[in-house]
């Protein structure tokens, strides 16, 4: 152990075999405390972060489960130009672009057909999107 002289001109104990983070909490815990209330509230503080975790994670699970109940489904994207996308949903990414395979585009409701295959969407163009329930499995995947 080696002594120092402190900056208001205390004397201070270091300890090399202690890090300067433990050497901290020891100075601020007074003497009289009990350990195992130091370890209760460390267990509680471990158990919160472990619930909150867990909360993250039942959370995403929920949206990719959705994600997942998506698939090979018909969608119909409405895009800024006015065109509309029907086509089987195949992905999405974080940046809210989405793949759909046998698509076709139409220029207005009710307007002609024009076959496309597989596209992708960049989310930027999408202005809303909707599922087709008439058309809800594709033939291909059953």
């Amino acid at each position: 152990m080696e002594i120092s002289e402190a900056e208001n001109g205390k004397s201070a104990i270091i300890d090399p075999e202690k890090n300067v983070l433990e050497q901290a909490l020891e100075k601020m815990q007074p003497n009289d405390e009990d350990s195992e209330t130091e370890e209760v509230t460390l267990d509680e503080t471990e158990l919160a972060k472990a619930k909150e975790m867990e909360r993250i994670l039942c959370r995403d699970n929920r949206k990719r489960d959705l994600l997942k109940s998506w698939l090979n489904r018909m969608f119909r994207i409405k895009m800024t130009d006015g065109r509309i996308l029907m086509g089987f949903f195949v992905c999405t990414d974080a940046d809210a672009n989405v793949v759909l395979q046998l698509a076709s585009e139409y220029t207005e409701i009710g307007g002609e057909e024009r076959y496309l295959g597989l596209v992708m969407i960049p989310g930027r163009y999408i202005v809303s999107i909707e599922e087709r329930i008439e058309n809800l499995y594709s033939p291909w995947f059953g």
